[in-house]
C-alpha cells in the first residue's frame, strides 16, 4: 500500500510539471549559469583591472622616479661654468709638463692605426717630429700639417701632368710612410746645419718643398712599378 501512494507521488509530482515549467526552469537554469558565468567573468575582468591599474601604477611610478632621478642629477650640477684648458689657466711649470706629455706621447694618439680621424702617418714619423718640436704641440701640428699641405699640392700637380684625378691614401703605401720619415729626418738635419752657419733659410718653406719632392717622386716610381 505504501509502495502504491509512493509511486502515484511520484507520478503526480511527475505530472505537476508542464512544458512550460520545463521550459521556464531551463531558461531561469540557463540564466542563472549565464549569471554566474558573466558574475565570474566580471569578478576576472575586475581582477584583471585591478591588475592593470597596479601595473599602470608601477609604471607611472617608475617613471616618476626616473623623471625625479633625472631631475635630481640635473639639480645637482647647478654649475653651468665651462672647461677652459687655455694655456692662461696654468702655471709654466704645468704647461711644461703637459706639452712634454702630449709631444712624448703624440704617436700613440695621433698615428691611425687603422682608426678612423687619425693622422695615416707611421708612429716613426710622429716620434721624429715629437723630436723636432721642442716640447712644443703647437710646432707639432705646423709640421704635420706642412706634410699634408705638400701631400695636396703634389696630388694637384699630378693631375695636371697626368690629367687624371690622383688622391695618394697613405694608409695604402708602408714604403711612402717610410720615405717621409727618411725625408724629414735628413731635412731637419739640413735646416739646423744651414741655421748653424747662420745661413738664410725657411723652415716652413724648406720641409713643404722636401716634402712635395717626396710624394712626387714616390708616384713617379709608382705609376713606373704599374707598367
Amino acid at each position: 500500500m505504501n509502495t502504491t501512494v509512493i509511486k502515484r507521488r511520484l507520478y503526480l509530482a511527475d505530472l505537476e510539471v508542464t512544458a512550460k515549467d520545463v521550459y521556464i526552469k531551463k531558461d531561469f537554469a540557463d540564466k542563472t549559469a549565464e549569471t554566474l558565468d558573466k558574475s565570474g567573468l566580471a569578478q576576472m575582468q575586475a581582477q584583471q583591472e585591478k591588475i592593470k591599474t597596479a601595473e599602470t601604477l608601477d609604471t607611472s611610478g617608475l617613471a616618476q622616479m626616473r623623471h625625479n632621478l633625472y631631475k635630481t642629477n640635473l639639480d645637482t650640477n647647478k654649475d653651468t661654468s665651462m672647461l677652459d684648458f687655455s694655456s692662461t689657466n696654468f702655471s709654466q711649470n704645468v704647461l711644461q709638463k703637459q706639452n712634454q706629455d702630449i709631444v712624448a706621447n703624440a704617436s700613440e694618439f695621433l698615428v691611425s692605426n687603422g682608426n678612423a680621424g687619425k693622422i695615416p702617418l707611421e708612429a716613426e714619423t710622429i716620434k721624429l717630429i715629437s723630436l723636432w718640436s721642442a716640447n712644443d704641440p703647437k710646432k707639432m701640428e705646423k709640421m704635420i700639417g706642412i706634410i699634408f699641405n705638400a701631400k695636396k699640392a703634389s696630388e694637384t700637380f699630378i693631375t695636371q701632368q697626368t690629367g687624371k684625378p690622383t688622391t695618394i691614401f697613405l694608409d695604402n703605401y708602408e714604403d711612402l710612410q717610410h720615405d717621409i720619415t727618411v725625408s724629414l729626418r735628413r731635412t731637419f738635419n739640413a735646416i739646423r746645419n744651414k741655421q748653424d752657419k747662420k745661413q738664410k733659410v725657411n723652415p716652413e718653406n724648406y720641409i713643404f718643398g722636401a716634402m712635395r719632392n717626396t710624394f712626387e717622386v714616390w708616384y713617379s716610381e709608382y705609376l713606373q712599378s704599374l707598367s
